[in-house]
This record gives C-alpha cells, sequence and structure tokens, in this order.
C-alpha cells in the first residue's frame, strides 16, 4: 500500500472514463434503431443511460418496446458496436496515469457495466490488464447504482470502504459510490455534463484525464 495516503484502492468506470467510447456507443444505439425502424432517441437520452448495464439501458431508452424488440434491438447494438471497437482510444493521459498509479502502489480495480467479454477484450488490447487488481461487469452483477460491483470488490481485495474511492463519468457511478460507502471523483469528459454531475456530494469534479490524475498523486 502507499504511504501516508487517503486511499488504498481506486476503483475505475471504463466508457466515458478512461475509455472514449461514448461516440461509439451512441453511433451503435443509432445504427441499431434504424435497421429496427424505430426513432432514433436524443442525443442526451443515448448519453444519460452509458454506464448502465445493456437490459437496463435499452429498458429505460427504450421503454415502449416489447421484450422480444428490445432483444432485436441489443443483438443489433452488440454487433453495430464491433465495427466501432478498433477506433475507440483511451482518453489521453490515461495509460501513462493507470501505470504512475500502479508503481506509487495504489491498488486499481474496474466497476462497468460492459461484459466481462467486452472488458477482456478492452483491457488486452489497452495492455492495462496486468495493472488492475481486480474487475466486475454487469454480467456479474447487479447493473449500476446497486453497490454490488463495489462490495465485491472491496471484499476480495481486503480493502474496508474508507479506503477506497470510486472515479467515474455517470450519476450511476456516483450513486453505486454512496450506496458502497465509499468516497467518489466525477470527471466531466465523459458521457455526462459538468451541470449534470455537479449537484452530487463528490471529493472533486474534474474536467480532464490529465488533472484526474494529478488529483489522484497528490490526494489519493
Amino acid at each position: 500500500m502507499p504511504k501516508d495516503t487517503n486511499y488504498d484502492l481506486i476503483i475505475f468506470d471504463w466508457d466515458g472514463t478512461l475509455s472514449d467510447s461514448a461516440g461509439a456507443i451512441i453511433n451503435s444505439i443509432i445504427d441499431a434503431s434504424i435497421k429496427n425502424n424505430i426513432e432514433i432517441p436524443p442525443e442526451k437520452s443515448m448519453r444519460s443511460i452509458i454506464g448502465l448495464g445493456l437490459d437496463e439501458a435499452f429498458e429505460k431508452l427504450f421503454p415502449d418496446q416489447l421484450n422480444h424488440h428490445l432483444d432485436n434491438l441489443k443483438n443489433d447494438f452488440r454487433e453495430f458496436y464491433l465495427n466501432y471497437v478498433d477506433d475507440i482510444a483511451m482518453f489521453d493521459g490515461v495509460d501513462v496515469g493507470i501505470k504512475m498509479l500502479f508503481n506509487q502502489g495504489f491498488k486499481l480495480a474496474v466497476a462497468t457495466g460492459k461484459s466481462r467479454r467486452g472488458l477482456n477484450n478492452a483491457l488486452n488490447k489497452t495492455n492495462l490488464n496486468t495493472f488492475f487488481s481486480f474487475t466486475r461487469t454487469m454480467d456479474e452483477c447487479f447493473s449500476k447504482p446497486h453497490p454490488q460491483m463495489i462490495n465485491e470488490i472491496l471484499e476480495n481485495l481486503f480493502i474496508e470502504p474508507e479506503r477506497a474511492i470510486m472515479v467515474g463519468d455517470s450519476i450511476y457511478d456516483l450513486e453505486m459510490a454512496r450506496n458502497a460507502s465509499i468516497d467518489s471523483i466525477a470527471v466531466t469528459y465523459g458521457s455526462q455534463t459538468h451541470d449534470e454531475l455537479n449537484h452530487y456530494p463528490t471529493k472533486a469534479l474534474i474536467d480532464n484525464p490529465h488533472d484526474l490524475f494529478d488529483w489522484l498523486r497528490v490526494h489519493g
């Protein structure tokens, strides 16, 4: 563990926090909507569901669709998303920042709305898999903002809640952290805006990845 720090564990959301994937998610929703002859949701609505598990996200985004229509939409979304995967990059500074925190002695974890397969592919593609001690995905736990992901990370890494902090770009990340009784940081460069996140009680509200890792280095 790092000495003289406020936290031993930093838990990251993936999409919109470490990975600049909002565009790929939105484009995939648009493509799936067009294929199924369904009205394309407003961009704000599409951004608002990023971070949820796929089932919860599409139930919220398309509340008037019957179950079999939702299944078609989700299957088409998955197929279209694969077309964009190779174009998804990490936010500038993430690679260096993660390695810096790891070398400082912090334990790092991921709590994401991605599937296990999707997260593993992303970790392998970015060569960041060795830096995370534990990860949890939406197909292994209840969807955010339920605290199960964080609770299982804390339990498996033997970390007390007061020694952990969550970093995320959505209200679901912040609510999940609150439900698990841990601190949180909101980042505004992902799927949701400064105004949408500002009313949540966080340790910091940060506008770019470089400032995020500077904050964690100094205050973590």
